[in-house]
């Protein structure tokens, strides 16, 4: 038996043509759906605030951010809105920039800035309204909408400084207190003097609306231009106190090292473990160190003694090394000398104590540590924060004893005396910062200053 090939004739089935429509279709039809789901998206665009806002004041700034990553932003909007009345704040349309896929900007953010003041509103509750649209093909082309709305309190009234005692005279190096009351609650306040700011703090934790503010005046103040209580309330009014603080001149003492060559031999390899960067002779070195070096500690230090625990933890006078002799003052004007020619001038932040080598350094005051490591110039180094911006240092240790975060007592052991950084024999150098800024220790170990000048109100 033998079979004949069979001739397949596929344009002559029935079934040929309206496969092929209908594979044209939806070669046509898948695409266009795909296009239409996209420009038809529901998802309303997104909208959020920089910051938590509860209150407005008389002048104040909101930051929004408006977001749509599909079709794109078509319009934003900010509204103030307090009964019947409604204040446009900001009103931003978007030109059309495709007809198909994201015709408008993916995102949008503006601070708003708001003078209440001139908008006719009365202090009291309000909305702030938040409003978006999107170029969407919903809503008959109108697009997706998306509101919200923040209740908030309109507030223009700033905080009432009431400025009660206050230290009168301070010197350059001195420390001074102000203590006084606002009547609501504030964000911030605090003292400001010759532009630097100096936080305050409660008088009493039991006791809302007293407070008290440490101050201390920079060792080179030549004239007290700007002393005031400054503060903020929550919706971001201002006010100000004036303080009558009067200068006291003082002198300074100026001293000469001269820098031999044994000194810097022994020195300068210390801190070429630390900063690589240096180079060149020891004279090279060393003025890399006593200026660079010494800046980036100083620097580092304010960073620290910026920041202080909201409690009062010293009590009384502070203690000063026990046997000590003193080796130089806060503020000594310094001039260094090398083979009879002066190279460089620094002022001493502190005051160098010595009684026998390897002597037992102890906290001067009860506190806690935020600061145990090496340091540049002050060697091994620790810094204690006694609560309410006041802090003390001790330097040059040949050892620490302590750690981060540790809870000392008043004549606790901090660590042992040494000659690490810039010290060319064994003695501690002890600081006292108030807000950041290097203040006299003598005041601080003298207990009928501290109690006559540092306890106002208690």
């Amino acid at each position: 038996m033998s079979f004949e090939p069979v001739e397949r004739k596929w344009g002559k089935s029935p079934l040929a043509f309206p496969l092929t429509v209908l594979l044209v279709v939806l070669i046509l039809l898948v695409p266009l759906v795909v296009v239409l789901t996209r420009l038809h998206e529901p998802e309303p665009p997104g909208l959020a605030l920089a910051d938590e806002l509860a209150r407005i004041g008389l002048s104040s700034k909101i930051e929004m951010t408006a977001t749509d990553e599909r079709s794109g932003l078509r319009k934003v909007e900010v509204l103030l809105r307090q009964e019947q009345q409604e204040v446009t704040l900001l009103s931003r349309e978007f030109p059309r920039q495709s007809w198909f896929f994201r015709a408008g900007p993916p995102s949008y953010n503006e601070t708003v800035e708001v003078a209440v003041g001139e908008l006719g509103l009365r202090d009291g509750r309000a909305e702030l309204v938040l409003r978006a649209r999107d170029y969407s093909w919903r809503q008959r082309l109108a697009g997706n909408l998306a509101e919200e709305v923040h209740p908030l309190l309109i507030d223009t009234r700033p905080p009432v400084i009431s400025v009660g005692e206050a230290t009168r005279y301070v010197r350059p190096g001195g420390t001074g207190l102000v203590r006084y009351t606002i009547d609501e609650e504030v964000a911030r306040h605090g003292v400001m003097l010759n532009g630097i700011f100096h936080s305050g703090f409660p008088l009493y934790p039991e006791l809302p609306g007293e407070y008290l503010a440490y101050f201390g005046l920079p060792y080179d103040t030549e004239t007290i231009s700007e002393a005031l209580v400054i503060a903020e309330d929550l919706a971001g009014n201002p006010a100000r106190g004036g303080i009558a603080v009067n200068l006291r001149r003082v002198n300074y003492p100026r001293d000469r090292i001269n820098l031999s060559d044994s000194f810097l031999r022994a020195k300068m390899p210390e801190f070429t473990a630390y900063y690589p960067e240096m180079s060149g002779s020891y004279v090279e070195q060393f003025l890399y160190v006593n200026r660079e070096v010494r800046g980036m500690n100083d620097r580092r230090i304010r960073e620290i003694t910026s920041d202080s625990l909201p409690q009062r933890l010293w009590e009384g006078v502070f203690l000063r090394m026990a046997r000590s002799s003193q080796r130089a003052g806060f503020a000594d004007h310094r001039s260094y000398f090398y083979e009879g020619s002066k190279i460089d001038e620094q002022v001493h932040l502190g005051v160098d104590l010595a009684s026998v080598r390897q002597a037992e350094i102890e906290s001067a005051n009860h506190g806690v540590v935020v600061f145990a490591e090496y340091l540049g110039i002050y060697g091994n180094t620790v810094i204690v924060d006694h609560g309410q911006g006041v802090f003390s240092l001790y330097s040059h240790l040949s050892r620490i004893t302590v750690e981060d975060g540790e809870r000392v007592e008043r004549g606790g052991l901090l660590g042992y005396s040494g000659v690490t950084g810039m010290a060319g024999g064994d003695h501690l150098h002890f600081s006292m910062l108030v807000n950041g800024v290097f203040v006299d220790p003598i005041e601080w170990w003298d207990r009928s200053w501290v109690e006559n000048q540092l306890t106002v109100g208690r």
